[in-house]
């Protein structure tokens, strides 16, 4: 008996020692995998100064290229993304979404890897089907038509879309012919202006630099001294080199300082359009491909109709009104959201009313919260058509404003937009550091 419970003891000191053995060794396995995995991260070589960057958390210089964080306002939440890049800073080389709460089965898909991959190895910045980068518009904006042009003396008023909570506006004065006042302002959804949040320091950008009202003023001024927009070209960020001590976007100043002077000019942009019916159709995109075709009767624009038509020959005006193709519970169908920015564009008789923000969305047609930014593109190609305008080969092939084009989240436009943006934020802020 005293033999049988010896060889027993001995039997679990053999088998505790094995089980020690096999634990030291998954440690020693497991750290020599961490060790290998870390020996493959990115090494900090550099924090780079982010103070006055909107947006921007965070930003690294690594022997790898670049990691930036910045913060977004999604749908339903602020999105934080870690953005890397190589060592130009141009080509995004991973993404990672490390904030959201946006809307599980819709929104929250931007963290998933089926949408972050496709940034990776993407030159920056990039774009969503029918989205234009900040600053394009005022890019494309030409002055031509300004050269020689008489002013009415006045005041004239012209705002934008609504941008990080923000609303830019410009106020003109013309006296005797010449532009006597410009006031650049941006005013909060609370109300609160920049020029006020700036000079009290709720609205810092640099510690020792201009305010954002000083650089306001500065570029206010230069228009009033130089009569015209010529001294103001702007880079892909839509900054300006031309006055000194101006670094902030100007994109957004320029585009509406030239609606107020073309409205003082008197200078309208209406075509003169040809009797006919004409038809523009886009790229497919989410399994669909919008068309529009338009009438015009006696120079005037008659009918318009919006359509969006399935790889299977369906309909979404079809779809949306037999419950297949459902945006929300108790809003309008997209049938009718299509149907009202095509009356609104026959109302109108041109697509001036039709201003759209960073989502391609417009509030200027009441029910309509779809993106629009299709449509409006198409409709302008049908004005085009019918008014002779003829686009050239390199208009027709071009991609917006030079931008890699991604796929957005199917039904998740907003949060979409908000990490492809920020993405561009990040590589937009690297531009001014390297």
């Amino acid at each position: 008996m005293k033999n049988k419970n010896v060889k027993g003891l001995l039997a679990l000191v053999v088998v505790t020692a094995l089980s020690f053995g096999v634990i030291l060794g998954s440690k020693a396995l497991a750290q020599d995998t961490g060790a290998g995995d870390a020996s493959k991260e990115a090494k900090v070589l550099e924090e780079l100064d982010t103070k006055g960057a909107e947006n921007i958390q965070k930003a690294v210089k690594t022997d790898k290229g670049y990691v930036v964080t910045v913060k977004k306002k999604g749908y339903a939440s602020d999105i934080v993304m870690k953005v890397s890049f190589d060592e130009k800073g141009e080509t995004v080389t991973n993404a990672e979404v490390t904030e959201q709460n946006e809307t599980e089965g819709l929104g929250a898909k931007i963290a998933d890897a089926e949408f972050l991959s496709q940034f990776e190895g993407v030159k920056a910045p990039v774009v969503l089907p029918g989205m234009k980068l900040e600053g394009d518009s005022q890019e494309k904006n030409s002055t031509e038509e300004l050269k020689g042009a008489v002013f009415a003396d006045g005041t004239y008023e012209a705002k934008g879309e609504p941008m990080d909570g923000f609303t830019d506006q410009v106020n003109m004065t013309v006296k005797d012919g010449k532009i006597t006042e410009v006031v650049w302002e941006s005013v909060g959804e609370d109300g609160s202006k920049k020029s006020v949040l700036s000079e009290s320091g709720e609205y810092v950008m640099t510690e020792d630099g201009p305010t954002w009202k000083e650089q306001a003023e500065a570029m206010a001024a230069a228009l009033v001294e130089n009569q015209s927009l010529d001294f103001a070209a702007l880079d892909e960020q839509g900054k300006t080199d031309a006055v000194s001590g101006v670094s902030i976007s100007v994109g957004g100043f320029v585009n509406l300082a030239e609606q107020c002077m073309k409205e003082a000019a008197g200078i309208t942009e209406t075509p003169v359009l040809q009797d006919g019916t004409y038809e523009a159709k886009g790229e497919p995109a989410d399994g669909y491909t919008d068309q529009v075709n338009m009438t015009v009767k006696d120079g005037k624009i008659t009918e318009v109709v919006w359509e969006s038509v399935g790889e299977d020959g369906s309909k979404k005006s079809v779809l949306s009104e037999s419950g297949e193709y459902v945006m929300t519970e108790n809003g309008p169908t997209w049938k009718e959201q299509a149907e009202a920015m095509a009356a609104a564009l026959v109302e109108n008789q041109s697509l001036d009313f039709a201003e759209l923000n960073e989502q391609g969305k417009t509030d200027a047609v009441s029910g309509v919260s779809i993106s629009v930014g299709g449509f409006v593109d198409l409709a302008q190609q049908c004005l085009n058509q019918a008014a002779g305008i003829e686009e050239t080969k390199e208009q027709e092939t071009e991609t917006p404003a030079e931008g890699t084009q991604v796929d957005a989240v199917s039904g998740a436009t907003i949060s979409s937009t908000a990490a492809v943006t920020g993405i561009n934020d990040a590589y937009a802020f690297l531009q001014t550091v390297k």
